[in-house]
């Protein structure tokens, strides 16, 4: 008697079974790696680090049986590991080796297992997410390989970037779909749209004066760039889920000067890029301040991640798993940035998340849940084993979901 053909969820979800089992055997190795990973500093002033955190990647994707490239850029070396298949998706998994954490940190923090959850600088952003993707292909290489080829990308500079795509990115461009390793919520929620983002320095140039002598032929730039920073903050929600914020200030030499010149620092989010680029055409928009004018010192801007019918189907599918994995797994958007919302933007469909459940992130209480490793590494697998080949980029779609503020 013939076999009833698998659905694609039934056949993603024996490979994620079969991934968890792997996972599950393997996991002491995968955390004493993790521990090797978070005691190297490898934040914006420690190149060092992060290129040896690279090459630790590139030496364990290779053991693996991945070709892999080591592609060096401004930022540091982006680590690029192929495994090639026989079948016809290609699928990007993506991610980033710095962190937020400056030198120093992996010594003060250190590395820590408390409870289920391990600890340390850059644990769920996002070295615990990069060696599960790397435990999702092992288990993955010693199966039957149903894809073209799966790529596993990790990025120097996610978290300076100030804008555009990844180094490397012309190999990513043209793929069936791209699975984001920033860590899963900590309820287990997959990211599946985030917030087109801008930011800008306003700079306000005013006259400099004696405090004492002759204040009045002074112009401060510092009050006037305070008026301009409350008039800023009342841009929130003029438009759904806009968000302006006033991140820095700095202003004046000397107590006993009338300040001559200020700046602001002014993030820039919401749902649709249309409304960011209102918002910005609104802060640069500035009042008329007796003798001090005003200028854009620098302008930034970041893609949103926009839902489309692929991408939502790859979130139906990590769904349908959750429950045979034992994992929760909800959906969820936010108005973080990550180079998902690269790939999104050009017309690759993306999920973010596939990580480990993690939370705290850029804090000193960061953490990933060890319990969650199996099945999260299962989790990604099945995902992979789900993409079709030849995907085309689509129009966004309409969904509803619970809104989650916060950034990358």
């Amino acid at each position: 008697m013939t076999a009833e053909p698998f659905t694609p969820v039934e056949s993603a979800a024996v490979a994620a079974a079969s991934a968890a089992d792997d996972a599950r055997r393997r996991l002491p190795r995968w955390l004493e790696r993790l521990e090797l990973l978070v005691r190297i500093d490898s934040g914006v002033d420690a190149p060092a680090g992060r290129e040896k955190v690279a090459g630790l990647l590139a030496e364990w994707a290779e053991e693996i049986g991945c070709d892999v490239d080591l592609i060096p850029g401004a930022g540091g070396s982006t680590v690029t590991a192929r495994l090639t298949g026989d079948g016809d998706p290609r699928i990007v998994l993506l991610g980033h080796h710095d962190t937020v954490f400056p030198a120093g940190s992996a010594a003060q923090m250190g590395f820590a297992v408390r409870d289920g959850r391990a600890h340390g600088p850059g644990v769920a952003d996002m070295k615990g997410g990069l060696l599960l993707g790397l435990a999702a292909l092992e288990a993955l290489a010693g199966g039957e390989r149903h894809f073209a080829a799966i790529d596993f990308v990790s990025v120097s500079d996610e978290e300076t970037r100030p804008t555009g795509p990844p180094d490397g990115f012309e190999r990513i461009r043209g793929a069936d779909a791209c699975l984001v390793l920033e860590c899963a919520r900590e309820n287990g929620d997959l990211v599946y749209q985030r917030k087109a983002q801008a930011s800008l320095t306003l700079v306000a140039r005013g006259r400099g004066a004696h405090a004492g002598t002759h204040p009045e032929r002074g112009r401060s730039a510092l009050l006037a760039l305070c008026r301009e920073a409350m008039r800023v903050d009342s841009l929130n929600d003029d438009r759904p889920g806009l968000t302006v914020t006033v991140g820095t200030f700095h202003a004046g030499t000397h107590f006993a000067t009338v300040p001559d010149h200020a700046e602001a620092d002014v993030d820039v989010r919401a749902w649709d890029a249309d409304d960011v680029g209102w918002a910005l055409g609104q802060v640069r928009d500035t009042g008329v301040h007796d003798g001090v004018s005003f200028d854009v010192g620098r302008l930034s801007r970041w893609p949103g991640m926009a839902p489309t019918a692929a991408s939502l189907a790859l979130l139906e599918t990590a769904e349908a798993l959750g429950p045979r994995l034992a994992t929760p797994v909800g959906r969820r958007r936010t108005g973080g940035s990550s180079d998902g919302c690269c790939t999104a933007a050009a017309g690759i469909p993306t999920l973010d998340g596939l990580g480990p459940i993690g939370g705290h992130d850029h804090s000193p209480d960061e953490y990933i849940d060890i319990d969650s490793w199996p099945a999260r590494c299962g989790l990604l697998a099945g995902v992979i084993s789900a993409v079709p080949g030849a995907a085309a980029p689509e129009q966004a779609a309409q969904t509803s979901a619970t809104d989650e503020g916060g950034a990358t």
